[in-house]
C-alpha cells in the first residue's frame, strides 16, 4: 500500500512539528506557538487528521506498565506468495504483543516488533501462536535491552 503525498506549508510544518515535540499541547497552547487564533488553527488541525497525515493515538511506555521485554523479530516465509503473506499478516495482527508489523525486502520477509511481560511470555509467544502458521520457515530475534531514541515522525 503506497502513502498518497500532501502538500504542506510552513504552518502545518509547524503545526507538526510542536505537537512532535509535545503532543500534549492543547489547541490555545498550539495556537500561541505557530502563530495562528484559534479558528484557524482548527481548521488546519481537522484537515490535517482528516486526510490522514497526523494519526490519533498514544504512546505507551512499556516497560512501565509490566511489559519488560521488546524484541524484534525476523520472519521468512517458506512461501513470499499474497496469500500466505495476507495469512501471516491477518493472523499476527490480531496478536496484542505484536506492536508493529512490517513487511520487507531483504534476507527476511517481516519484522515484527513484540512487547510481553517476559522471556517466559515471549517464549509462549513463539511456541503456542506462531507454532499455528506452518509457513513460517525461520524466526530470528533480537532483544531489546535499551532504546535511547524513539521518534515517532519528523518533516523532511
Amino acid at each position: 500500500m503506497e502513502a498518497e503525498s500532501a502538500t504542506l506549508d510552513r504552518i502545518d510544518r509547524k503545526i507538526i512539528a510542536c505537537l512532535l515535540d509535545d503532543a500534549s499541547l492543547n489547541n490555545a497552547e498550539l495556537s500561541e506557538r505557530v502563530g495562528l487564533t484559534a479558528a484557524p488553527l482548527s481548521r488546519r488541525l481537522a484537515r490535517l487528521y482528516s486526510s490522514g497525515i497526523i494519526r490519533q493515538a498514544i504512546v505507551v511506555d512499556a516497560p512501565r506498565v509490566g511489559l519488560g521485554l521488546q524484541a524484534f523479530v525476523e520472519i521468512t516465509l517458506d512461501r513470499t506468495t499474497p496469500q500466505v503473506g495476507e495469512r501471516f499478516i491477518d493472523h499476527v495482527g490480531k496478536l496484542p504483543e505484536v506492536v508493529e508489523i512490517h513487511a520487507v525486502a531483504g534476507g527476511f520477509d517481516f519484522l515484527l516488533k513484540i512487547s510481553v511481560r517476559d522471556m517466559t511470555d515471549y517464549k509462549r509467544l513463539i511456541w503456542q501462536e506462531f507454532d499455528r502458521l506452518a509457513e513460517i520457515k525461520t524466526i530470528r530475534s533480537t532483544m531489546v535491552f535499551d532504546s535511547p531514541k524513539i521518534s515517532y515522525g519528523y518533516l523532511p
